[in-house]
């Protein structure tokens, strides 16, 4: 049953790994004005495609930020947390395998889609996005796929128009990445391919989204506490 579980993972990051990292060559192949839409676009439609494809097996985490956060949350279990993780990192290794099968010299010339900072951008304001957009992200999956009054059917399409918006928020940042295997991915094929990942940035994309992440699990935690002491009928 776990073993289902891991391939539905690999599979559907792939699938968003894919088609982000897709979109963001053929971005900057065409010389797209309207490149940061596309890419949110191309990110927000491919995870909710995977997560009403697999979301009944596995949860559809597909990012490292979405287990860990449900693991501190008690949603998961932490017995757990290194085969979804393993299985996310391999799927974005995937996704840029073939996105670079696909696109051949033209994923190098454009960097296979990896996420870097910006030009100027500090280390502070980095981790900033980064932990902003797995905040905002976070929220989605808890209050559209954890929280159980809410809208059934909708959970795919509010988490990938989240994904989206923070793409299109923080994209010029550091890439918006808020997902480990987004940014692990293109760096292990670019490292292999001959291009030159930021292996030193790292670190940002490893911590941040999963301090971001921690904080909207938390605030959750605490809304729907908080809610359930104001409902309980006082005694007669």
């Amino acid at each position: 049953m776990f073993a289902r579980k891991l391939i539905a993972e690999v599979a559907g990051t792939t699938i968003l790994c894919l088609f982000g990292i897709s979109a963001a060559v053929s971005v900057v192949a065409a010389g797209e004005p309207s490149g940061l839409l596309i890419v949110a676009l191309a990110h927000g439609l491919a995870l909710m495609a995977g997560i009403y494809a697999f979301g009944a097996i596995s949860g559809a985490h597909f990012n490292p930020t979405v287990t860990i956060a449900l693991a501190v949350s008690g949603r998961v279990p932490w017995r757990e947390v290194p085969g979804y993780v393993g299985a996310q990192l391999l799927g974005g290794v995937l996704a840029a395998s073939l996105a670079h099968v696909v696109h051949g010299p033209r994923a190098l010339e454009a960097g296979l889609g990896a996420t870097a900072f910006g030009s100027g951008v500090t280390v502070t304001q980095a981790f900033a996005a980064e932990a902003l957009g797995a905040f905002i992200l976070v929220t989605a999956v808890f209050a559209l796929a954890v929280n159980p009054g809410a809208p059934r059917g909708l959970h795919g399409i509010g988490i990938g128009l989240a994904l989206a918006t923070q793409i299109l928020a923080f994209g010029p940042v550091a890439g918006a990445s808020v997902n480990l295997a987004r940014t692990f991915g293109p760096d292990v094929v670019l490292t292999f391919a001959g291009g030159d990942p930021s292996w030193s940035q790292l670190p940002v994309y490893l911590i941040a989204p999963v301090f971001g992440g921690i904080l909207a699990a938390g605030l959750y935690a605490l809304m729907t506490s908080t809610s359930r002491r104001v409902n309980v009928p006082s005694p007669r």
